[in-house]
């Protein structure tokens, strides 16, 4: 009966603890519930902040574009190292530029294109002639004042002169003498040249290397008016304009021509309407516009 009696208390404690211990893992799986839910909750949390977060400044603040895309035809853009991104994204937006350009000045007619460009709060970029800057000295100097960019177009603007040599020399020559006059009368040297025709075909990869060794950078454009080639047609002018302009760069290639002067209030306007700014040339933040694409112009 003893021994009896001994086993049942013996029995009987490990049944209580055995009761216990499973009331503490219960307790503990209980417990261990608990905390995987709070930290699935904070996350779930810290989740949602996030991704409201980057929703935001989505919307708010995108981000720029910091290349522009090349396609490999006539004209188009690129930009050169350590300059401003061109075009930027605001509120969704992207941003269209618009650099006007005049040819062969100056003129008679410089005046009037300054005028019309006033009224518009445009500035553009002048590719003058050196044997016109003594006829219109002061032309020159008006322009530049009201924060319009010199460039230089040659002294002669020929051909034969220019070209016909089959090297750079002759080219060199006639660009560093018309810096030369436009620094005499400003006060400060330009280095951006426009070469007459386009740099296409008569420039090749030795003749830009020798422009650029000289200190030059050149511009061609990305859009012709053909305006030298409609005197009386200034809505010609005007239609070829609003149908070659959709880059969100444009370089519009203009000359100083009574037609031109006429056309110009109509092709502001239409830019306006089509979203562009315009910009004046910025040596300090040069963008790329040759034909041949080539960064060191």
């Amino acid at each position: 009966m003893k021994l009896h009696h001994e086993s049942t208390k013996v029995y009987g404690s490990a049944i209580r603890g055995g009761s216990r211990k499973r009331s503490r893992e219960i307790r503990y799986g209980k417990f261990s519930l608990v905390l995987m839910g709070l930290i699935l909750l904070v996350m779930g949390i810290t989740y949602s902040f996030s991704g409201m977060a980057h929703w935001i400044k989505t919307m708010v603040a995108p981000p720029p574009i910091s290349v522009i895309q090349q396609p490999a035809q006539l004209g188009l853009i690129q930009e050169s190292p350590n300059v401003k991104e061109q075009p930027t994204r605001f509120l969704g937006q992207v941003r269209k530029v618009a650099y006007i350009t005049f040819d062969d000045g100056p003129s008679k007619y410089t005046g009037q294109l300054l005028d019309i460009m006033n009224q518009y709060d445009a500035k553009a970029t002048f590719f003058m002639v050196g044997e016109n800057l003594d006829y219109y000295p002061e032309a020159v100097k008006r322009l530049v004042n009201e924060g319009n960019y010199p460039g230089l177009h040659s002294m002669t603007h020929s051909y034969k002169k220019l070209y016909k040599s089959g090297g750079s020399d002759k080219f060199l020559n006639e660009f560093k003498e018309v810096q030369k006059k436009v620094e005499a009368l400003i006060g400060y040297t330009p280095h951006l040249i426009r070469a007459p025709y386009g740099s296409s075909p008569q420039i090749g990869e030795a003749f830009r290397g020798d422009i650029a060794a000289a200190g030059f950078k050149m511009w061609d454009w990305t859009t012709d008016s053909l305006d030298w080639d409609l005197p009386g047609q200034p809505n010609k002018i005007i239609s070829r304009i609003q149908r070659g302009v959709h880059r969100d760069i444009e370089v519009i290639l203009m000359h100083e021509r009574k037609q031109t002067v006429e056309a110009l209030p109509q092709i502001l306007k239409l830019l306006k309407a089509k979203g562009y700014e315009f910009e004046v040339y910025n040596p300090n933040e040069h963008v790329v516009v040759n034909f041949s694409h080539d960064p060191r112009l």
